[in-house]
């Protein structure tokens, strides 16, 4: 990420706080955000205050999830279904 006077931000942990110190550096005013994730590009309009909600919350890991990867050899129901869609194990 870079800041407002293009200096490369580095110490951000996730697009949850690179955005929550976008908003900060910009006051809430009206901006237009470029982001690059995972080779993905997006370029986002903010108005003014940032009415806009970009990422949701984090979800809280259920015991239902939790048995879910237990059954599933450490595995989502997604990700056992991309194996056999795609042929492939991912370890």
């Amino acid at each position: 990420m870079h800041g407002i006077a293009d200096r490369p931000v580095a110490h951000l942990p996730s697009l949850a706080a690179s955005l929550d110190y976008a908003r900060r550096e910009c006051a809430e005013a009206p901006a237009t955000l470029e982001l690059m994730i995972d080779g993905f590009y997006a370029v986002i309009h903010q108005e003014d205050g940032w009415p806009r909600q970009l990422v949701g919350p984090e979800p809280a890991t259920t015991d239902f999830a939790q048995a879910e990867l237990a059954a599933g050899n450490g595995r989502s129901k997604f990700g056992q279904w991309c194996e056999r869609m795609t042929g492939r194990r991912r370890d």
